[in-house]
């Protein structure tokens, strides 16, 4: 084996063994559904943040469904314990009623986050590997 070859496989062992490439952390799956008083909750977005690490996001559809990214191009959350935060439309009643006026597009659902749930760390998630169903079933009373 010459110079070059021993010099060429050595960079590709070091490349793997920090991080080159695709690796990254290892991911779950993260699914669910966000309800309050057993009505979806359209439009959310929600924030899986671990205790260490990058967090993973999501946007509910008009069912409340939701999958988290943890980047662009991948799915998932990091593995372990996570605080969740859920913002849901930040349309007053108000506003809502306005914007029907003019004839704008409302969005369908006039369900809200109660405030409980807005406070930092009143929600929690434990992701394991493999796949998570992870279900947030509010209450606004």
């Amino acid at each position: 084996m010459n110079q070059n070859s021993v010099l060429f496989i050595t960079a590709g062992l070091l490349c793997l063994s920090m991080g080159c490439g695709d690796g990254g952390p290892p991911l779950a799956l993260v699914e669910g559904v966000v309800t309050v008083d057993d009505k979806p909750l359209p439009l959310a977005t929600l924030t899986f943040v671990p205790e260490n690490g990058s967090p993973s996001y999501g946007q509910t559809d008009k069912a409340g469904k939701y999958k988290l990214m943890y980047t662009d191009t991948k799915y998932g959350a990091m593995l372990g314990k996570h605080t969740v935060s859920i913002e849901g439309s930040n349309l007053s009643k108000g506003e809502i009623e306005e914007m029907k006026a003019q004839g704008m597009e409302v969005p369908s659902s006039a369900v809200t986050l109660p405030k409980e749930y807005r406070k930092s760390g009143a929600l929690t998630a434990e992701i394991k590997s493999g796949r998570n169903k992870v279900d947030f079933p509010l209450k606004s009373k």
